[in-house]
């Protein structure tokens, strides 16, 4: 058997089902059925779905927070910012934790290297973050198209995700009691109607 040929055939194979997967658009089926053709990161657009690793370890979903408004806080853990805007985490998702989901993204960790889980668990932990996720991310989230990834101008860097995954607004930088303002005008804004 020529092995060349089977490589060949199997690397088309798979090329092929990338190209297939890629104009399948943003998809989810379980209770609830997402289907748009396209995401970005654009206002007002869809936001991409994303998978990553929370810091207990498990797998944490965006599409899966479909109802409820999200805010997705991009942070590093070498930014003082980033820690104080963690200190109001806690308190904000258990007041509201009903009609909204905080995400705490770190890109990097303390020495600018993508953060682990046990990276992930001491930023939980010194900032008693206990009722919402922080996840595990890269600098390859990011970027300054927003058809690729996150533009991030800043940090903190926030985006506002409505009821009805789209993207509502972005903001940068930390200001004390901001992000409350934010949710307050959004819930009384934001209905879930797609």
């Amino acid at each position: 058997m020529d092995w060349k040929l089977i490589l060949r055939i199997a690397v088309i194979i798979a090329l092929m089902f990338l190209l297939a997967s890629s104009f399948a658009g943003c998809k989810k089926n379980n209770d609830l059925t997402i289907d748009w053709e396209t995401c970005s990161q654009y206002i007002g657009d869809h936001p991409c779905d994303f998978k990553l690793i929370d810091q207990n370890g498990k797998e944490f979903n965006l599409y899966d927070h479909h109802g409820k408004i999200i805010i997705v806080d991009f942070s590093a853990m070498w930014c003082l910012p980033c820690g104080r805007a963690a200190m109001e985490v806690e308190e904000l998702q258990k007041k509201y934790n009903n009609e909204i989901v905080y995400i705490t993204i770190l890109i990097e960790n303390s020495i600018y290297e993508p953060p682990s889980v046990a990276d992930l668990q001491k930023w939980s932990k010194a900032f008693g973050i206990e009722s919402a996720p922080v996840l595990a991310a890269s600098r390859d989230m990011i970027s300054t198209d927003p058809d690729i990834g996150w533009p991030l101008f800043a940090w903190p860097q926030f985006y506002i995700i409505g009821k009805d995954l789209v993207l509502l607004e972005s903001f940068k930088g930390f200001s004390p009691g901001r992000m409350e303002e934010v949710i307050l005008n959004r819930l009384s804004q934001d209905t879930g109607s797609p």
